[in-house]
């Protein structure tokens, strides 16, 4: 049975941040690359095309947002490129 959420539980979990945004894509690349699994599945998902796809978002993310971010913004923005590439880099060796 799904227990249905209600807005008001929402509001006080989520707080909507660009480092939120972030996030959410790098764990999509983690994701893809296999390094982290979702609960329940026996097996990890592998899919390069995947993972570089959302690679290309953080990409855009970092050139459409160009001179608008805080320094913290655009330090987490680059480390988790960094590590996104290394790690994607790694799964094609």
């Amino acid at each position: 049975m799904i227990k249905k959420c209600k807005k008001s539980d929402l509001i006080s979990v989520v707080n909507p941040s660009f480092e939120s945004l972030v996030s959410s894509i790098y764990s999509a690349v983690l994701f893809n690359l296999g390094e982290i699994k979702v609960k329940g599945m026996d097996s990890v998902c592998d899919s390069l095309e995947m993972a570089r796809f959302n690679i290309g978002l953080l990409e855009m993310l970092e050139e459409k947002t160009k001179g608008n971010l805080s320094q913290e913004e655009s330090a987490y923005l680059q480390s988790v490129l960094s590590n996104s590439r290394e790690k994607l880099s790694e799964h094609l060796e």
